[in-house]
Formats: C-alpha cells, structure tokens, sequence
C-alpha cells in the first residue's frame, strides 16, 4: 500500500500531488523491469561461494560500510 504524497517548495507551496494509485503502479513498473535479465551481465550469484573456497575469513570490512563517524 502507498500512501499519497504530496511535493512542496522549499516555500511550502504545493506544487504536485502524487496518487497512491500513480505511486503503485510506478512501483510495480520498475519492479517488473529489474527482473528482467540485463543483456551482457553476468549472473554473480553463485560466486560467493567459489571466492570463500578454502578461505576461512569471517571478518568484517567497515570501511565498505562508511561507517566513520560512529
């Protein structure tokens, strides 16, 4: 379920309300078309596991999180 939205100016006009029923069927479109496969890309799911193959490296690597000011 999608909830209206309504967009404003930095003033606080408004200036375009967006429909849940125009909210859902945007979403379901772009849905549909992420799963279609993409010409030319390789599927990576099964290599997690041949990269992991006869490591036993279970540590983390925060600086892909950017977690730097926590």
């Amino acid at each position: 379920m999608f909830y209206q939205v309504k967009i404003l100016n930095k003033k606080g006009k408004l200036l375009k309300v967006l429909t849940s029923e125009a909210l859902s069927k945007r979403h379901w479109g772009l849905f549909k078309e992420q799963l279609k496969p993409a010409p030319g890309k390789k599927n990576k799911f099964n290599d997690y596991k041949k990269e992991r193959k006869g490591k036993n490296n279970h540590s983390l690597n925060f600086d892909d999180y950017a977690l730097e000011g926590y």
